[in-house]
């Protein structure tokens, strides 16, 4: 049965108490291995007890709310949010080709992810109230950047001052960056590029007129392709 919890026992005070030692706050996903396996190594029993026990004794006493929450997660999935799909956001009625709906279809799930999931995450974390309209909230999402952008390798991810990783920016930092840069790239970028019609100039005229439109929209269909390419490298990391 799938679990998804915003709450662990593993990660609790308590559970830090039992473990002589506070849990790291956040690791890379190699790294979160290598502390498994060192813990496991100096306080075998500790081990046990804060990442077997209390996880079995956690699944036993939430198995009623899995059970519950997993339906309820299947109903919404399935006829409400409809996350089995690609949703391009293209205007229904017209004709799209298929290179068309593959750019509208990826980069629209790219705004749902920012201004839908990424903007709850602030909405748990922070104090701050945000007005939320259909589920989104722009500066949530902003917010949720604010932090993530500037995460750094330090105490919390069990880097000390004298490790050469101590003050750079982590990896989700980093890709925190460039996922902010693609949506703004497909939210305000895109949409204000010229209008190819527009930016020739009244001297051009014939096939010279012609080729510099085609000129620039080859070009602007190399950006999207890029931009697309770009957003194929990091989908790994579009998830919360």
């Amino acid at each position: 049965m799938l679990r998804n919890r915003i709450h662990y026992w593993t990660c609790s005070k308590v559970a830090d108490f039992i473990r002589g030692e506070k849990k790291p706050h956040a690791l890379e996903w190699g790294d979160w291995d290598e502390y498994y396996a060192d813990l496991k190594k100096r306080k075998p029993i500790r081990y046990w007890i804060t990442e077997e026990l209390l996880s079995t004794l956690q699944n036993i006493v939430y198995y009623p709310y899995d059970v519950y929450s997993n339906t309820k997660g299947y109903i919404r999935n399935r006829w409400i949010d409809k996350t089995h799909y690609l949703k391009t956001g293209l205007k229904p009625g017209g004709y799209y080709e298929f290179d068309e709906r593959i750019l509208h279809g990826l980069f629209n799930e790219l705004v749902d992810y920012v201004e839908i999931e990424l903007s709850h995450l602030s909405k748990w974390d922070r104090k701050k109230k945000y007005k939320f309209k259909r589920g989104r909230c722009v500066e949530a999402a902003y917010d949720y950047f604010e932090w993530a952008n500037n995460l750094t390798y330090g105490k919390d991810c069990g880097i000390l001052p004298d490790h050469e990783d101590y003050g750079k920016l982590t990896d989700q930092a980093i890709k925190s960056r460039k996922i902010k840069e693609l949506y703004e790239w497909w939210t305000i970028t895109r949409p204000n590029r010229d209008n190819p019609l527009m930016s020739i100039t009244k001297e051009s005229h014939g096939k010279k007129y012609y080729q510099l439109i085609n000129d620039i929209e080859n070009d602007y269909d190399d950006e999207d392709t890029a931009k697309l390419i770009e957003l194929i490298k990091i989908r790994n990391c579009l998830w919360t």
